[in-house]
């Protein structure tokens, strides 16, 4: 049962990183630019980090899957 929960939050977690990955990653960019003198409106992340967090994601929402399989 704990791995069904488990399973389904680790998907979650993995498909939002995988269909919104600029969101994501520029979200990620804002939190790095706290405490820097750039404005954090004025981040962008660098397309390497969007496809890298499109795969993680991807990779995660597996991982997920498994976990939710019980494998």
């Amino acid at each position: 049962m704990v791995s069904h929960v488990l399973g389904t939050l680790i998907v979650a977690f993995g498909l939002v990183n995988a269909v919104w990955p600029y969101r994501v990653a520029r979200f990620e960019e804002q939190l790095d630019a706290i405490g820097s003198k750039r404005s954090w409106d004025e981040v962008e992340p660098a397309e390497w980090k969007i496809t890298l967090t499109r795969g993680i994601g991807v990779v995660i929402a597996l991982f997920g899957v498994a976990v939710f399989l019980n494998i």
